[in-house]
């Protein structure tokens, strides 16, 4: 009876263990389909005690299966990721489970060649069965958090740092030296509370790699977000510089065409006193003041139609189709700079995709009001995006590139709007709506 509690205990353990692993694994990938987190809670739960129940069997090759149909359910069927084809999705975890198990039988070979080595006997059938169930989950361990985590991930412009790397090493380090102390002592303990004590120790070891590997992992990704807002900062900076920029040329030219009457009157009167020449040279440099000054009026909001003129004058020299269809719009609940944050970073992210098109490059852009809603669909021609994360494109230009697009979605949440961004037939689209 004792035995046989001891051996829930491990399996108990061992299960867990690859259950956080394999949640980990799918959230960091997807995102959950329903809002209720007490679902999510009560199928871990859930999970735990089936696949305990299914290892206490003692079928491994029924376990394997079992733990492939119940995880390959869970991730396709209560998380999702639009961005990632179905395919995919089908075998990511399946692979994964494979991998796991692979690790554990090279976990439970590698102690059978130690206590072969080095000669150790005498050890309780119990014990040994609890010491495979420590090394093959301390080969899991190792090889997921080291290894798969760097290899196997969605998002490769976080980086992972040199004392990340050696905090890791260090846990793994004391845990084999803690392990090597168990395997030397056990041949000589004897009594049922030392081998209790010693299978409590063996649990808090796999435990406590366990909560530091991922608490490494933790904090690294805290420093990454770090990083990351520092530099939403300074791009929202930057935009508030453009924004103040093209404020200053809105008011420059709204103060010149306050004085067109004046200088309108002027050549009248030159052209009264027969100063034709002098009348029209001035004409001619009125002109000249004009030219910069000449935009185009697509909307009734002053600032969108700096930026649009600005945009448009870019995709222009760049020789891009730039191509507007605006309806009657109110885009007065945001203010001025969220205007300037939308926009100029969304046209700013379509002339640089057109900017890698060798063939016809254009850019599209709809702003219409649809019953209470306010839509704005952006279209560019694109190059293949190969990877996503989290419903948007993955950027070749380094770890920094697409925090306008966190701006974005910053002012996009705050008036409850949506975005959902799409790539088909080399033609990338952007469609955000208002309600």
């Amino acid at each position: 009876m004792e035995n046989y509690m001891i051996l829930t205990f491990g399996t108990f353990i061992s299960c867990m263990i690859n259950i956080i692993i394999l949640f980990q694994f799918i959230e960091e990938r997807n995102e959950p389909k329903f809002n209720d987190r007490f679902i999510y809670k009560l199928m871990k739960t859930a999970s735990l005690l089936m696949v305990v129940a299914v290892n206490g069997l003692g079928q491994p090759v029924l376990n394997i299966v079992i733990w492939i149909i119940l995880f390959s359910f869970i991730n396709n069927y209560l998380y999702q990721n639009n961005n990632k084809k179905f395919i995919y999705r089908i075998f990511e975890v399946p692979v994964l489970i494979l991998i796991l198990s692979v690790c554990e039988t090279v976990g439970v070979e590698m102690l059978d060649y130690i206590l072969l080595k080095f000669q150790i006997h005498n050890i309780q059938p119990i014990m040994i069965k609890s010491m495979e169930i420590t090394f093959s989950k301390l080969v899991v361990l190792i090889f997921y958090y080291l290894v798969i985590t760097r290899l196997w991930r969605e998002d490769f412009t976080v980086k992972y740092t040199i004392t990340q790397c050696l905090i890791q090493i260090i846990i793994i380090l004391f845990s084999m030296a803690n392990l090597a102390v168990i395997i030397v002592v056990i041949p000589k303990i004897t009594s049922k509370t030392e081998h209790i004590l010693i299978l409590i120790n063996i649990g808090c070891i796999l435990f406590a790699d366990l909560y530091f590997l991922y608490l490494a992992r933790f904090v690294e990704e805290n420093n990454q977000l770090k990083v990351k807002l520092r530099l939403l900062e300074q791009q929202s900076l930057l935009q508030y510089e453009f924004y103040d920029e093209q404020k200053e040329k809105y008011n420059e030219s709204i103060k010149i065409l306050h004085d067109v009457d004046k200088h309108l009157n002027m050549i009248e009167v030159m052209y009264q006193a027969s100063e034709h020449k002098t009348a029209l040279t001035y004409a001619k440099e009125i002109g000249k003041m004009l030219i910069p000054l000449s935009l185009e009026d697509y909307t009734n909001n002053p600032i969108l139609n700096v930026i649009l003129n600005d945009k448009k004058r870019i995709a222009i020299y760049h020789k891009i189709k730039f191509n507007l269809e605006i309806g009657i719009v109110d885009l007065s609940f945001m203010e001025p700079i969220e205007v300037t944050t939308i926009f100029g970073n969304l046209l700013d992210n379509a002339i640089d995709a057109c900017d890698m098109v060798s063939g016809d490059r254009f850019i599209k852009m709809k702003l219409d009001k649809y019953h209470d809603f306010t839509v704005i669909n952006i279209t560019n021609s694109t190059v293949p995006i190969e990877k996503w994360h989290h419903g948007k494109p993955v950027s070749k230009k380094g770890k920094n590139h697409g925090i306008g697009l966190l701006n974005v979605e910053n002012v996009i949440k705050k008036y409850n709007g949506s975005m959902v961004l799409e790539e088909e037939n080399r033609i990338f689209s952007c469609k955000i709506i208002f309600n």
